[in-house]
């Protein structure tokens, strides 16, 4: 009766729109989605799909398209599209180095700030143009030195304020809190809240690694390692826990034989404290003095004096920003950009709140997003969920912004750019589909646009969850092989 009721709806859709859907294309399409669903890869799972014009939002192509699965990394286009809609493209993030106090002589009694407004990609060497974290760090300092201070009787201080102090979502799992996506959002973020950490593998598998320190250098944080040598061509398989409130961090998981070393990424626990640690070391390098001690992000600080700028620095256009998120599915700045909404729109920057701040903007705006629970704003709670038609709902929505032409270029081109360069390469999806793609565990996801053979844009999801384990490479050549054929309407 299901596989019945299945065959009338896409029977139905194709009726609706032989005009601009290939009816055979249409045909084969939707025999390869049930074939998948119908697979002993799904015997205990599920296969959402869903296919919409983009123009009128109607619908195409339809399966299980009101069942909540989880997001995985496709969340991100709705967190980049929301953003772009409320702040435009041409939107900067502005950090600002301050003091109070007062100067006498050569003398700062007072405090020097650097205070954010939730900027990522402060300090990242992403933008060709922008400042590293080394060279902005230097650049503070010398603005502290052409002020004619040389002596502070104060503090350095990194002002994370401009969101609250939750920087985690409390569904994140604890065993993505240590590594570098695992990273929380703070109103001060630096050098996107990662360090790495360098290992030197054994000469046998099971043997020891030795840890050969951490880069940048963050002298406050104390490593265990228990890491070991993987066999060759094992890659990273390296969990790091360590928590954000404190300095503590076990290194665990293995690195593979056959590197002189091996670099990973990890979370800074506190970056608003390591770029005020920065900071005040590289004035001492400078020759300035820092009587005071660093002071934790978000502690109240009773001003001497209205603060003064000493610097101000803007980062990349907003939609240089969301196209990085999308390409290279960077989880810091897709949480940043929801708790921008949550703030701007409501004036709460909660996890929560920001959440529902933006499910109302597109709810305004006719999506249906009955079925979307989201957690973050990248798809890493692994309880946050969404249904494929909450997705193509809103690709369809953002279409009527005047900042669409910014968020559709953002999208990576599949068997061309960012994580799907490497898929569909020699079908008729490569170059024809731009895809978001997402993966959790037990969860493959792929969202975005796609052209048919007629000229007409349609928005698609697709989430497979809780397939036979061990199917991974399988399932996701199957969905690629689904959106070739999408690319053939």
């Amino acid at each position: 009766m299901k596989f019945l009721l299945n065959l009338f709806f896409i029977h139905f859709c194709y009726a609706g729109f032989s005009q601009s859907v290939d009816s055979l294309a249409l045909t084969n399409f939707s025999d390869a989605v049930l074939e998948l669903q119908n697979s002993e890869i799904f015997r205990n799972g599920s296969l959402a799909v869903s296919l919409k014009t983009v123009k009128e939002g109607k619908p195409v192509f339809a399966l299980n398209q009101e069942r909540s699965l989880p997001s995985a990394s496709i969340l991100k286009l709705v967190s980049t599209a929301t953003v772009l809609s409320v702040l435009g493209g041409d939107y900067r993030f502005q950090t600002f180095l301050e003091y109070d106090g007062t100067i006498s002589g050569d003398t700062l009694t007072g405090n020097i700030y650097i205070r954010g407004s939730g900027d990522p990609s402060l300090g990242s060497d992403r933008f060709k143009g922008y400042p590293i974290a080394s060279e902005l760090v230097k650049r503070w300092a010398e603005a502290v030195s052409k002020a004619g201070i040389r002596y502070i009787k104060g503090q350095v201080i990194g002002d994370a304020s401009f969101f609250d102090r939750q920087s985690l979502a409390d569904s994140w799992i604890w065993a993505d809190l240590g590594n570098y996506y695992g990273a929380g959002v703070r109103g001060l973020n630096f050098n996107e809240n990662q360090y790495k950490v360098k290992f030197k593998p054994g000469t046998e598998p099971g043997d020891p690694a030795a840890y050969l320190g951490i880069e940048p250098a963050i002298s406050y944080l104390f490593f265990k390692n228990q890491v070991t040598t993987g066999e060759k061509g094992s890659g990273d398989q390296t969990v790091i826990y360590s928590d954000p409130l404190g300095n503590n961090v076990l290194l665990t998981g293995t690195v593979p034989l056959g590197f002189t070393t091996f670099s990973v990424k990890g979370s800074i626990p506190n970056p608003s404290e390591y770029i005020a640690f920065a900071l005040k070391e590289t004035l001492i390098s400078f020759q300035i003095p820092v009587v005071g001690g660093n002071e934790l992000s978000g502690t109240p600080i009773p001003l001497l004096s209205p603060r003064k700028i000493l610097d101000e620095y803007k980062s990349p256009m907003l939609r240089e920003l969301c196209l990085q998120t999308n390409l290279w599915s960077i989880n810091l700045y897709a949480d940043t950009f929801l708790k921008q909404i949550g703030k701007r729109l409501t004036g709460n920057s909660e996890y929560d709140a920001s959440a529902k701040a933006m499910s109302d903007y597109w709810i305004t705006r006719r999506a249906d997003l009955r079925g979307f629970f989201i957690k973050d704003g990248s798809g890493l709670s692994p309880s946050g969920s969404v249904t494929v038609q909450n997705m193509t709902d809103i690709l369809s929505a953002v279409s009527k912004e005047t900042s669409f032409n910014d968020f559709y270029k953002s999208i990576a081109i599949l068997g061309q750019t960012g994580t799907v360069r490497n898929l569909g390469k020699g079908t008729k999806a490569s170059g024809n589909v731009r895809a978001k793609s997402g993966s959790i565990e037990g969860t493959r996801a792929y969202a975005g646009y796609v052209t048919s053979r007629s000229g007409e844009l349609l928005s698609f999801a697709i989430i497979a969850h809780k397939y036979q384990p061990g199917s991974n490479r399988v399932v996701s050549e199957e969905l690629v092989r689904l959106m070739a054929l999408m690319a053939a309407l």
